[in-house]
């Protein structure tokens, strides 16, 4: 993969960004550019591989779909799996970057439910002064999508993809968060445990939004084009719309194998029972009656809405008095920002 020196953006040179993907805070807040051609393979092989996956979903009996379950299935199945999709391209991005450190977790975080309930409060002084054990026992754990280490910045960056925010509610999406950033008390702690990242001093929380929709900076809801400046990769929100532009084209000649082979000839055995006689050809009018509906609601995660969380099946009461206290220093807790 080719690492190129990026030029200062134009908000770096101080005008007003325009576009959250080009939104930089100064001259080094871009470390590395992508070079799409060559990310292109990795991105195809990733494509075919979801694919295969939507392929082999098996058709489930729905009285309301009758005989058409197989085309129901697959579209099911390619939206649930793009947002895996989405996480592993963004993991392909930062693999560009020198700076950046891909963590493969062995177990899920530690959430410590006295965290939890300062980040409901939005109490910040008091969060920033918890220093907590990732050994201990709790009753919740947290599994990041994507856990990232910046060694530019001593930053961590904890990344939890969804493929449309809005498919979740305002409280699931309120939970979510409060459960990141109290994982993110004890990330350092594990860091410095269980592996080889370099030392960090932060660590940042995000929920990126494939759709974009729900885009809430505040909230720590963030779009692909947030991906450039959160990153430091000039290019990588480009580089996911490459992605998905390849999925996209790829899920559509599926799909219009499964209408021919499905549809179409349902059509025709409807025209004769209809008209008495096969008609090889049908109009517009007719598609559009005996068609799928369009704008049919499809649950992109049929699991819990609370992906990534794990519950002990063995939990001891914890309390505040009763949390064990990391030794390391302690790490100051966030939502992704521009100017860091």
């Amino acid at each position: 993969m080719t690492i190129q020196p990026s030029a200062p953006s134009r908000s770096a040179r101080g005008a007003p960004p325009s576009d959250p993907s080009t939104a930089f805070a100064d001259p080094a807040a871009v470390g590395a550019a992508v070079d799409i051609a060559s990310l292109t393979p990795a991105f195809l092989r990733l494509v075919e591989e979801t694919v295969a996956q939507v392929e082999a979903c098996p058709p489930r009996p729905d009285v309301t779909f009758d005989g058409y379950e197989s085309l129901i299935a697959a579209i099911r199945s390619a939206t649930t799996l793009e947002g895996t999709l989405l996480e592993k391209g963004i993991a392909l991005v930062a693999a560009a970057s020198p700076d950046l450190v891909l963590i493969g977790l062995e177990r899920p975080l530690p959430v410590h439910e006295a965290a939890r309930a300062v980040f409901r409060r939005n109490d910040w002084a008091k969060a920033s002064g918890l220093r907590l054990d990732s050994e201990i026992a709790t009753r919740e754990h947290y599994m990041p999508d994507l856990l990232i280490v910046d060694g530019a910045r001593n930053l961590a960056l904890i990344v939890d993809v969804k493929r449309s925010a809005a498919s979740y509610k305002t409280r699931t999406l309120a939970e979510l968060r409060s459960r990141m950033m109290a994982s993110a008390l004890v990330v350092r702690d594990v860091l410095e445990r269980d592996h080889d990242a370099p030392p960090i001093s932060r660590a940042d929380i995000a929920i990126i939004d494939g759709s974009g929709e729900c885009r809430d900076e505040v909230r720590g809801i963030f779009a692909i084009a947030d991906l450039d400046w959160m990153l430091r990769i000039d290019g990588a929100a480009g580089a996911i719309a490459h992605l998905r532009g390849l999925y996209g084209a790829r899920v559509r000649v599926m799909l219009d194998a499964r209408c021919a082979a499905t549809v179409m000839p349902r059509l025709r055995q409807r025209r004769v029972l209809d008209h008495g006689d096969a008609v090889d050809g049908l109009s517009t009018g007719q598609a559009a009656v005996e068609g799928p509906a369009d704008g049919e609601e499809v649950d992109e995660d049929p699991g819990s809405e609370e992906d990534g969380l794990e519950t002990d099946l063995c939990p001891s009461p914890i309390g505040i008095a009763s949390i064990a206290r990391s030794t390391s220093p302690r790490v100051v807790v966030g939502i992704a920002r521009r100017n860091r």
